[in-house]
């Protein structure tokens, strides 16, 4: 969250950023504009107390004159040179204390010079930079200082009221180009929020429209080839039982396998218009990552070989495959260094998780005792592919191996 230039919050987004970047851009040259003021107040100071005595020196009230002078131009040079920024409020606030101070202690060493200079450079910084009330509050202590000085130096009531005039000049240019910025910021500020709410409005209305499609496409390919798949393993039984040839039933074989990797692909287009990421190996490090952080589970992953594409249901069947073995590891082997290595070869995809203990001795207690259903839905899941799964006890551990044909 940041602000916008009133002080109300604003979400960030990537378009919102930019124009925030283009926001701190713009207030950087504003607060630039004010340096060439700041090097003209300096020189009128430092040129007026070559003229007005008692002149700086090293005795006496001149050694005064002199200190003052410093301490009252070197906070001038240091922001109108940038070594000193004054974009926060504290430092903001230090800098027109500083300045003001030792401008009015100037004033009342040499009554009737330009000691109203330095405090209407404070009085413009605070107004360009603080907010609206801290601004005011400084403005107020700065013309309190400047009455002050003014009774202790002996000034004219009309020499104090033209000081005054002068800063309430200062604040109105001040006030007038603050707003000025103000508004281009706002405006450029709530362009960019009313681009990223146009684009949020198509991303919903396309999502809104590839849901209508992805139902329209379940209702009638996914349900066709659902039905058409259950009707050729019906053929496919009848031609066992009547003993036809070869040949058909070698047709009946590959037009069942053709339905199942075409409702595959229908169920994983249905998923893609609706927006869904459907388990997959290629999210195999996500689950890895996921259990290693969460259920602090001591767990890498290797992938060695070319990674392809696996039909859609042997693709589900490793990854829940996985998820179970992981889960048995998070309850079963707690303390062990748990591998899981991703293989493929030529003729098959092998994932193998195997976890072995650091060192020998008793293994720690499980969290909980499981039924043993899920290595057995694990095999059954891999056989429905034609694959298969086993796991049994391996060095210093266990081992759990699954594949699937290429």
């Amino acid at each position: 969250m940041t602000d916008l230039p009133d002080g109300a919050p604003l979400a960030v987004s990537p378009r919102l950023t930019a124009a925030l970047v283009g926001v701190r851009d713009r207030r950087e040259r504003r607060n630039r504009r004010l340096r060439p003021v700041l090097w003209g107040i300096l020189a009128a100071v430092g040129v007026q107390s070559l003229y007005v005595e008692p002149g700086p020196g090293v005795r006496g009230v001149h050694l005064a004159v002199t200190a003052v002078l410093v301490g009252c131009l070197l906070p001038l040079a240091a922001v109108a040179s940038g070594l000193w920024r004054v974009v926060k409020p504290l430092s903001c606030i230090a800098f027109c204390l500083s300045v003001t101070g030792f401008g009015l202690a100037l004033g009342v060493l040499r009554p009737g010079s330009m000691s109203v200079l330095p405090a209407s450079a404070a009085v413009l910084t605070a107004f360009l930079v603080l907010r609206r009330r801290q601004a005011a509050l400084v403005g107020g202590v700065l013309v309190a200082g400047l009455v002050a000085a003014a009774v202790v130096g002996a000034d004219g009531v009309t020499n104090l009221a033209g000081q005054l005039l002068f800063c309430v000049v200062l604040v109105l240019m001040a006030v007038s180009m603050r707003q000025a910025g103000d508004n281009e910021e706002r405006a450029e500020l709530l362009l960019a929020q009313l681009a990223v709410a146009r684009e949020a409005e198509a991303e919903a209305a396309a999502l809104a429209e590839r849901t209508r499609i992805a139902q329209d496409l379940h209702d009638v390919l996914a349900q066709t080839l659902s039905g058409l798949a259950v009707q050729l393993q019906a053929a496919r039984r009848m031609a066992r039982r009547d003993r036809a040839g070869d040949d058909l039933r070698e047709l009946l074989d590959r037009a069942g396998t053709l339905v199942k990797e075409g409702l595959g692909d229908a169920r994983r287009a249905v998923s893609a218009l609706r927006g869904r990421r459907t388990p997959s190996l290629e999210r195999l490090a996500e689950l890895v990552e996921r259990y290693r952080v969460d259920l602090e589970l001591d767990v890498t992953l290797s992938v060695v070989g070319a990674p392809r594409v696996l039909p859609a249901d042997a693709d589900l069947a490793l990854y829940r495959g996985a998820q179970e073995a992981l889960t048995n590891a998070a309850r079963y082997a707690r303390g062990a260094r748990t591998t899981v290595t991703l293989r493929y070869d030529p003729a098959a995809t092998v994932l193998t998780i195997e976890d072995r203990r650091p060192a020998p001795g008793p293994a720690p207690s499980p969290l909980a005792v499981g039924s043993g259903l899920g290595l057995t839905g694990m095999r059954e899941r891999l056989r429905e592919v034609g694959g298969s799964a086993g796991a049994g006890p391996a060095k210093d551990g266990w081992k759990v191996r699954m594949e699937v044909p290429a």
